[in-house]
């Protein structure tokens, strides 16, 4: 049976059946596992078993690869973090807000509310839901 590296991947779910996955997608802990057994069948005797720079140039790939990954989810935790910071520092300011109806209002911040989406709600003078993105000036 021949391989198509380009087409969908196939998994046997049953006897004589297969299963296709449009949607699937290698992650670095797929990629490692790959990279891993490729290493663990190669004859280092033959030639023909590929370049020993080849697998150092995926090795220092997939690490490069993985601190990419660590600092993404490193600078998401800030930016979150700033984020709810900068909402806290508006309890007791008045501020400036487009309405849910489109209007100008104002009123001072009450109360500041985290979901676990990370979404941020204000209650301004009783109004809750505000979101900080309505929020057009600070006094």
């Amino acid at each position: 049976m021949a391989i198509d590296p380009t087409g969908p991947l196939t998994t046997p779910a049953a006897a004589g059946t297969q299963t296709t996955n449009q949607s699937a997608s290698l992650g670095k802990d797929d990629f490692l596992k790959l990279m891993v057994a490729q290493m663990a069948n190669m004859d280092p005797m033959s030639q023909s078993s590929g370049d020993p720079s080849q697998s150092m140039q995926q090795m220092t790939q997939f690490s490069i690869l993985e601190q990419l990954t660590n600092l993404n989810t490193a600078q998401t935790a800030l930016s979150t973090n700033e984020k709810q910071s900068q909402a806290i520092a508006l309890l007791g300011k008045t501020v400036d807000y487009t309405a849910a109806d489109g209007s100008a209002a104002s009123g001072a911040v009450q109360q500041v509310d985290f979901d676990s989406q990370g979404a941020i709600k204000l209650t301004i003078d009783g109004v809750t839901g505000v979101s900080p993105a309505q929020i057009a000036g600070v006094r």
